[in-house]
């Protein structure tokens, strides 16, 4: 009984400090979106997220600007943004895979602004969302596509 007992504050503690992470850090587990704060005003995470999309050889294929869109309803918001991108022969290599993959493309990194002014930059890994095919194929392909869009928000966030 002893141990339960001393025990039970380090399992508080370990809890208490996962809560209190870097959104990066918790956002690891599958599932969960990748969080990234970034250390640039939104304009210039969203400037320079399609900067990096661009010199990467993707195509930007459209902005939805959700404050924009929500004003059109009556809401007031924070600036926030998805952006869509893709490069035709990640396409082809994926739809070449898993037809059925083509529900992922084109692939997709939002930029928010946060109640307390910080800019976080949020994406889900190519290959979380890939894995629910339950195709081999795609797992190489999906690795490849989370080094890819960790480095676009890499540029962007520094």
């Amino acid at each position: 009984m002893r141990s339960k007992i001393t025990t039970l504050p380090l399992v508080l503690v370990a809890c208490c400090v996962l809560l209190l992470a870097d959104p990066p850090a918790v956002a690891q587990r599958a599932g969960e979106p990748v969080v990234v704060k970034s250390k640039n005003s939104f304009a210039d995470t969203v400037s320079k997220l399609k900067s990096a999309i661009q010199q990467n050889q993707m195509m930007v294929l459209f902005e939805a600007n959700h404050k924009n869109m929500m004003a059109m309803v009556g809401v007031e918001s924070k600036n926030s943004v998805t952006v869509l991108f893709g490069r035709p022969q990640m396409g082809a290599m994926l739809m070449g895979a898993e037809p059925k993959a083509a529900l992922e493309m084109p692939m997709r990194i939002a930029v928010r602004e946060l109640d307390n002014g910080e800019i976080v930059v949020i994406y889900y890994k190519p290959s979380y969302l890939l894995s629910h095919y339950k195709n081999a194929k795609l797992d190489p392909i999906g690795r490849q596509m989370d080094a890819m869009l960790q480095k676009l928000v890499d540029a962007a966030t520094k």
